[in-house]
């Protein structure tokens, strides 16, 4: 879906995190901000798995205000001759405050692709790189931390959500989606971008699992908060909501509301990982696994 946006004439760096084991065709993440963020998300004590939520006053502490000015600069090198930029980083929900602060005081105006895929599908990808992440229970709730507060500071914001089926069954629709909804210009050079994207990068095969709304609407164990919020975001995505209808918002702050009353419970549950992850410091297969889905790769494939 990053990529969709650089075809769109979205300017994403010139540096990008090298293409490894676990996904062979690259992120295009933008090596500088990528570490930076990852770098923002350590200096708040949040790990990638962590399921807890976070107090947005926790990133006013000096450690991550100093990562601001780095970021800033960062921004300016990289980003600063282009009118539309974009970067992608998975984790950029878990950090939101961060950007919302950091980036009115640059003068930039930011837009969201919320890109959203059925956490069904979910599960089974994040199992094949950590079978922790990958339990069905953990993974919701990992989704729910990384979607809910995220997704709950959007109001009022250019906001445009894009489902990652939808993409694979119909890219060229999706694209100009994209560009409606977010008042972008279309070229002919945008309209090769789109032609290109849809006819030569992405591949139906990328898509190992699919699951529907019904399949939310009927698995009782589900978590059911993210049942609701997986099942509005869906409909973000078909168009059959809208980000203007305050109704929408009221479900949404609802929800919000009932994930932040389990606020204790979400901290045990990522000590006692803390813990089990601790123990296992013994089982060498683990982090050997790790390491190969991180190998870069010796050709492009």
């Amino acid at each position: 879906m990053t990529r969709a946006l650089a075809s769109l004439g979205i300017h994403l760096g010139t540096h990008f995190h090298r293409p490894v084991r676990k996904n062979p065709r690259g992120n295009q993440e933008e090596v500088h901000l990528l570490k930076l963020s990852k770098a923002v998300r350590n200096s708040v004590g949040l790990r990638a798995d962590s399921v807890r939520l976070i107090d947005p006053l926790a990133f006013r502490n000096p450690r991550t205000q100093a990562l601001g000015e780095r970021m800033r600069e960062a921004i300016e090198h990289q980003f600063g001759g282009h009118d539309i930029w974009a970067f992608k980083y998975a984790g950029t929900g878990r950090i939101l405050p961060f950007w919302l602060d950091l980036l009115p005081r640059l003068n930039i105006e930011p837009s969201f692709v919320f890109a959203y895929r059925n956490p069904l599908s979910v599960a089974p990808s994040r199992s094949k790189l950590d079978k922790v992440r990958g339990r069905p229970e953990h993974s919701q709730l990992e989704w729910l931390a990384h979607v809910l507060p995220a997704f709950n500071q959007l109001q009022g914001r250019p906001v445009v959500v894009v489902d990652y089926d939808r993409v694979i069954d119909d890219a060229d629709h999706e694209l100009r989606r994209i560009t409606a909804k977010l008042g972008l210009p279309v070229s002919e050079k945008t309209e090769a971008g789109i032609k290109a994207f849809t006819s030569t990068f992405l591949r139906a095969d990328w898509r190992h699992t699919r699951f529907s709304d019904r399949d939310l609407e009927h698995d009782d164990t589900l978590n059911p908060l993210m049942r609701r919020a997986a099942l509005l975001l869906s409909r973000l995505a078909a168009d059959q909501a809208s980000l203007d209808d305050p109704a929408l918002w009221t479900e949404w702050q609802d929800i919000h509301r009932l994930h932040q009353q389990h606020a204790a419970t979400l901290n045990l549950i990522d000590q006692l990982n803390t813990d089990v992850r601790h123990a296992r410091w013994w089982d060498i297969a683990r982090p050997l696994r790790l390491a190969w889905n991180k190998v870069p790769l010796l050709r492009s494939r």
